[in-house]
């Protein structure tokens, strides 16, 4: 899966946000590649598109490749819209990177908790999981079918400060599977009042103690560039 891009040209998926509104009806979604760090370069497709808070159209370029890569060890996805997160979740469930029941930390300005009334069937097949991600799933509802298909067992939400400071001290028991799911909009302007120190201190203690590592850049909330920048600095990539 995700070998080759594609288009999403109907109203499903991400593609359902102001698809009424718009004249452009499609959405990129690129290809995935093994890389490094230096892979990760914005795209000139667009892969969002949604009306604004002020009521503006906002058309954004995502990423020009999915990249999987290692730190520490430790496998990692970057990708540009959330919902991409739930593929790779039952992909690793398939190379057997993680558990039948896995715990995860959620490190995003959005809970991605929306309610989606489609559900994946039992012991789902990769293919059928991919559909379900592109065509079933929104940036705001990939998690509750996760949830009721036992795949994830538990959510730890830190969304602020509150949930930093309630998770900041967690350890993983010993068969327990976790995942790390990191929304770079953590780092969105209107999170500064929390200092980057702190962002980069939960973010890694949960790293280090993950099976798993899915990142998304969220072109409709953070700007590209400064999302690939953080994530080169939480995770002390060279430049």
């Amino acid at each position: 899966m995700y070998k080759t891009p594609f288009y999403l040209t109907e109203p499903v998926g991400n593609n359902t946000f102001s698809y009424e509104n718009r004249t452009q009806k499609t959405l990129y979604i690129p290809s995935l590649i093994d890389g490094t760090i230096h892979d990760i370069k914005q795209g000139i497709e667009v892969v969002f598109q949604d009306i604004d808070e002020q009521g503006m159209l906002q058309s954004c370029t995502g990423l020009r490749n999915f990249v999987r890569m290692k730190w520490n060890g430790i496998s990692m996805i970057i990708f540009d819209n959330h919902n991409h997160a739930l593929y790779f979740w039952y992909e690793a469930l398939s190379q057997e990177l993680i558990g039948s029941k896995n715990t995860l930390v959620h490190i995003d300005e959005h809970s991605d908790l929306w309610e989606n009334t489609n559900n994946l069937s039992k012991n789902p097949s990769l293919e059928e999981v991919f559909h379900f991600t592109n065509s079933e799933c929104n940036v705001g509802n990939y998690i509750q079918p996760a949830l009721r298909s036992g795949i994830i067992e538990k959510v730890l939400r830190i969304e602020d400060t509150i949930g930093m400071e309630k998770y900041g001290s967690y350890q993983k028991w010993e068969n327990e599977s976790l995942i790390l799911n990191l929304d770079l909009d953590f780092f969105a302007p209107e999170l500064d009042y929390i200092s980057f120190e702190d962002k980069k201190r939960i973010i890694l203690h949960f790293a280090r103690q993950a099976k798993i590592i899915t990142v998304a850049t969220s072109p409709f909330f953070i700007d590209q560039n400064r999302a690939i920048e953080m994530l080169r600095k939480v995770f002390e990539f060279d430049s």
